[in-house]
């Protein structure tokens, strides 16, 4: 299993080289840095279901590969793109064994300078807003300390993203933000922004959601340090609210969260050095999932 689980194809490696050997020609001279990173992992899940429980084994691999070079007048020039094999698990947030693809994808291709990015990845640049539809083109800088970022989508139909964007930045103990869209997924447009106040580790939070033709949703949290337990609540004036506590000693990891829902996830994690840890993970859909995995 462990041979298979390594084992990458003649044809995709070729594929790579191929692409390597491409960057290193266009770029003259000057050969591409190019690096390899990823994360590789094994374990068991299980998961409730109407025709019945199911238990399974899973293994699999993500392997990311960039490469970039630099212009003589400091232009940064690069690209990147990945591939996999097998399934690897979600533990700690979707909750689910996610399929990792054999195939390269088309790669992302991002030039910066003096502080401003132009990425360009075909609908797979996420939205400003909420994540729910992505773009091609994504523009970021930084302004007088405020991070600016846009994303477009040149090929967006009607009632889809054609622009999305966001500002951020701090000033002293306080932090901002404010994000939107001409058309969310409800097909208008929406903005929400937020304000933090850090007391001596201590952090209030206010966010307001001002969707087109709705009233606005308010937000107000609270985080707090307590030595190695650090807990987080927050509610809305939709009587929604959240609820996280998370403890960390040494290579020791455990979280909890629940909702209004009585939805509810717990995590735990162990470091066992050299990028590994081991894992364990149940949420309330009778999801859980055990293993190892390790980042190179």
């Amino acid at each position: 299993m462990v041979g298979q689980l390594f084992k990458i194809e003649g044809k995709k490696m070729k594929k790579v080289l191929f692409a390597t050997t491409a960057l290193v020609m266009t770029t003259g001279y000057a050969a591409a840095e190019v690096s390899f990173s990823g994360k590789a992992g094994a374990g068991v899940f299980s998961q409730a279901a109407a025709a019945g429980d199911t238990s399974e084994v899973f293994s699999g691999i993500d392997l990311n590969v960039s490469a970039s070079v630099t212009t003589d007048n400091g232009i940064t020039i690069s690209v990147a793109d990945d591939f996999g094999g097998g399934q690897l698990a979600d533990w700690n947030d979707d909750y689910a064994i996610d399929d990792q693809t054999s195939d390269l994808d088309t790669p992302g291709v991002t030039i910066a300078s003096g502080g401003m990015s132009l990425s360009i990845d075909n609908q797979a640049i996420d939205d400003r807003y909420d994540d729910s539809q992505n773009g091609d083109i994504g523009l970021d800088m930084t302004f007088v300390g405020n991070a600016i970022g846009i994303t477009l989508d040149t090929d967006a139909a009607a009632g889809e993203a054609s622009m999305s964007y966001s500002v951020g930045g701090a000033a002293g103990g306080v932090s901002y933000g404010l994000v939107g869209t001409d058309s969310n997924d409800g097909n208008v447009s929406a903005f929400k922004w937020n304000v933090a106040y850090d007391m001596s580790g201590m952090s209030l939070t206010f966010k307001s959601d001002n969707v087109d033709g709705a009233d606005a949703v308010n937000t107000i949290g609270l985080t707090a340090p307590l030595g190695a337990l650090s807990v987080s609540v927050s509610a809305d004036d939709n009587e929604d609210w959240d609820a996280s506590a998370s403890f960390s000693s040494g290579g020791l990891s455990v979280n909890y969260a629940t909702d209004e829902e009585s939805a509810w996830d717990v995590n735990a994690s162990y470091a066992l050095g050299g990028g590994a840890t081991a894992f364990v993970g149940s949420n309330s859909t009778e999801f859980s999932v055990g293993g190892v995995e390790f980042t190179f």
